[in-house]
């Protein structure tokens, strides 16, 4: 049964777009007010009238003893009239709770009530066009957990990702001190002191061709273009490096022939330097 009140407050709630008892409770303030309203000007009224019109006798004013009665017989029914419309006020809110009791238990029984009959056929019309067919795609529990999962694991990356930027940024920092001078910021009104950089030869060009403002570029690719020559200077001299290493058949020798094996040694490294630097480098 509660089931059944509940779901009727609801589709009425839904549906008027406040729940049938505040218009009841609406309905009942409103009498209250009205009531209050209609006690207060009865009291104005019977305290603006004359006692004597009320029923009450009063002595002639010949003595000041009969003004003394007067003024206590006005005071009495200025309390009589107060106690009795507050008698009056108790019984109207008395009578106005009973009946509109009622009238709540009526209203919501067969007036705000939706029939059990029609209660499963009602379609209001903020639901037309609504397509209750379940779709394959729509999120639920288990898809809106696994975004949030990602949503944590993608902020825990973003949240390691600056810290990694941060420290790259300090190492930048710290190579660029390397290379070049820096001027140190201090206080105002103290002297700004430079500091030399460990590396900041590597920045002057000296003799070098190409790029002037990167001549460590262009000192490796010199480097690389000269390995060719290297490798096939190499090629070359190893089967006399092997004859080198086993004394070219001249092991034992003394005096002046050992001179001259070495002489002829000497000889040829000199040749080969210059032929070297000459194809290489041009030199004459």
């Amino acid at each position: 049964m509660s089931a059944s009140i509940n779901s009727d407050v609801t589709l009425l709630t839904e549906h008027l777009t406040y729940r049938p008892a505040a218009l009841i409770d609406d309905i009942i303030n409103s009498i209250n007010v009205l009531a209050f309203k209609a006690s207060e000007a009865v009291e104005k009224g019977l305290l603006s009238a004359d006692p004597t019109a009320l029923g009450f006798k009063l002595p002639p004013q010949t003595s000041p003893e009969n003004t003394a009665a007067t003024q206590a017989i006005v005071e009495k029914a200025k309390h009589e009239i107060e106690n009795g419309v507050h008698q009056l006020e108790t019984l109207l809110e008395a009578k106005i709770d009973k009946n509109f009791d009622k009238l709540e238990i009526v209203a919501l029984r067969n007036i705000l009530s939706v029939p059990p009959e029609v209660r499963d056929w009602v379609r209001l019309s903020h639901y037309e066009g609504l397509n209750f067919v379940q779709d394959e795609q729509a999120p639920n529990t288990e898809s809106v957990t696994l975004q949030r999962r990602k949503l944590r694991e993608t902020q825990k990356l973003h949240a390691l990702l600056r810290a990694e930027t941060a420290r790259n940024e300090a190492t930048i920092r710290s190579l660029k001190g390397l290379l070049l001078n820096q001027v140190e910021k201090r206080e105002p009104g103290l002297e700004e002191a430079q500091t030399s950089a460990p590396f900041a030869f590597l920045q002057k060009r000296g003799e070098l061709t190409g790029d002037v403002k990167h001549p460590v570029t262009t000192t490796t690719e010199f480097t690389i273009s000269q390995l060719p020559a290297l490798k096939s200077l190499l090629d070359n001299l190893k089967p006399r490096l092997g004859e080198l290493a086993n004394g070219g058949g001249k092991e034992g020798l003394v005096g002046e022939e050992e001179k001259s094996w070495r002489r002829e040694r000497l000889e040829f490294v000199e040749r080969e330097t210059k032929r070297h630097l000459e194809n290489v480098r041009g030199l004459e």
